[in-house]
């Protein structure tokens, strides 16, 4: 079984305090564990792994509403898999401008931007109840480890994140204002059937305000292509529950 540190004891981090403002991660006081397996379930893992050790244990760690997973500058400890619940992972720009990376949720990698400089490089925030899998880093980096399979799994569901990352940025770039709002809803609609829940009926985490630093557009704009969609009779919105009735035309549209 895995020996694993619940929290960092280099000096680094012995320095480091959380922003203003922000709650750092509390462990439950009953310690819970995932499996290799699980890990495996979650990030949708299909290749085969070598030698793969169904006694190792990954201590899982719960978050309230609001509350810090990973903060910019924090060292880096590990890597962390969303077991429950939807995040925001995000940047603050030198003039106080926020930007929405992503939106994390089951089954996503969190933390590999802590590989380059030994620190997270953005903020990740709590937008309901959350269960994580922490994998630490003396799994994937320590002398001797006996886990490729881990770290090849971690690389490659690293990979994705950045794609997926990749591909949300050219979202903003690619289409008018109000159409990335209609994009943006397709793809939550596609994430939600990918995990097993209904890709017509869903209650958004975010706000209107995480989906406007996400888009890179005001949430005036949110609130008018909402209107637009609705008038359009594509969507349906009650609050933060959203209703498509019909995909192909939130797909295409256009505004």
């Amino acid at each position: 079984m895995l020996n694993v540190q619940t929290t960092p004891t280099s000096p680094v981090s012995a320095r480091w305090q959380p922003h203003p403002g922000h709650h750092p991660l509390r462990l439950e006081s009953d310690e819970r564990w995932s499996t290799l397996a699980e890990l495996r379930n979650l990030l949708q893992y299909d290749a085969h792994l070598l030698r793969c050790d169904d006694e190792a244990l990954f201590q899982r760690r719960q978050l309230k509403v609001g509350q810090t997973a990973l903060m910019t500058g924090q060292p880096f400890d590990g890597l962390y898999v969303v077991r429950l619940g939807t995040l925001k992972a995000m940047i603050t720009h030198a003039d106080g401008g926020v930007h929405v990376l992503a939106f994390p949720m089951k089954g996503t990698l969190l933390g590999f931007d802590g590989f380059y400089q030994n620190t997270y490089m953005s903020d990740v925030v709590a937008l309901t109840d959350c269960d994580l899998v922490r994998i630490p880093a003396s799994s994937l980096f320590s002398p001797g480890r006996g886990n490729n399979h881990l770290e090849h799994m971690a690389y490659w569901a690293s990979s994705r994140e950045i794609i997926q990352e990749q591909e949300a940025y050219s979202l903003t770039r690619s289409v008018k204002s109000e159409s990335r709002v209609a994009r943006f809803l397709h793809i939550m609609s596609g994430r939600f059937e990918a995990l097993g829940f209904s890709p017509n009926r869903f209650i958004l985490p975010m706000s209107r305000r995480d989906i406007g630093h996400h888009l890179s557009v005001t949430v005036e704009t949110v609130s008018r292509a909402f209107s637009a969609l609705v008038q359009l009779g594509i969507i349906t919105v009650d609050f933060r529950e959203i209703k498509i009735l019909s995909r192909d035309a939130l797909c295409n549209f256009e505004r």
